[in-house]
């Protein structure tokens, strides 16, 4: 076995899969503006003007519903942007702010562990352009909504893994979510 640093050990792993795997870590985790975050194709996040306008009214300060999370690491760099739900029968659903090709959609399993608090174990996959598996994720998040429960916050630790399940390197980080509610400028539903 060959160590990595950090102490990651791998088995013997071909050199396409070394290659694939280093490029899509590399593109995943490149120090990026925020708008960019994790997305391999440099392409900006689109602008969200109406997540400056949501709904003030009174929210129970629940997990569930529909949140713009932003992803950022332990040292500060720009990890992901996503949309998230999270439903009341304790199962989650993404999507990330990334190009579908590579895997932008994954799901997770949730359980509420405090009067406003939650952990969450979220799993994925990651494509390559060759139509294969690789690699997969998890994500296990501890998060708390906030007391007028239109925000939440928490930390995150995100563990890569290769197609034949070989420990990858490990992200920690921070989120900060915003609810998004059905009120914008332009229209009002009630």
């Amino acid at each position: 076995m060959k160590a990595i640093p950090g102490g990651v050990r791998f088995g013997v792993f071909s050199t396409r899969f070394v290659a694939v795997a280093t490029l899509l870590v590399a593109a995943l985790f490149a120090g990026v503006g925020s708008a960019q975050a994790c997305n391999p194709s440099k392409t900006a996040a689109p602008a969200m003007p109406w997540m400056e306008h949501q709904d003030d009214g009174n929210w129970q300060p629940s997990i569930v519903g529909l949140w713009h999370v932003v992803y950022t690491q332990s040292d500060g760099s720009p990890f992901n942007q996503t949309f998230k739900m999270w439903h009341a029968d304790g199962i989650e659903f993404e999507n990330a702010i990334l190009p579908p090709t590579g895997g932008d959609i994954c799901y997770g399993v949730w359980k509420q562990t405090g009067n406003r608090s939650v952990k969450l174990h979220h799993i994925g996959v990651m494509w390559g352009t060759d139509g294969k598996v690789a690699g997969t994720f998890t994500i296990d998040e501890e998060d708390t909504v906030s007391d007028d429960g239109k925000s939440y916050s928490g930390n995150f630790v995100f563990s890569l893994f290769g197609p034949d399940g070989t420990a990858g390197p490990v992200i920690k980080g921070t989120i900060a979510a915003k609810r998004v509610t059905f009120k914008t400028p332009s229209t009002e539903v009630d």
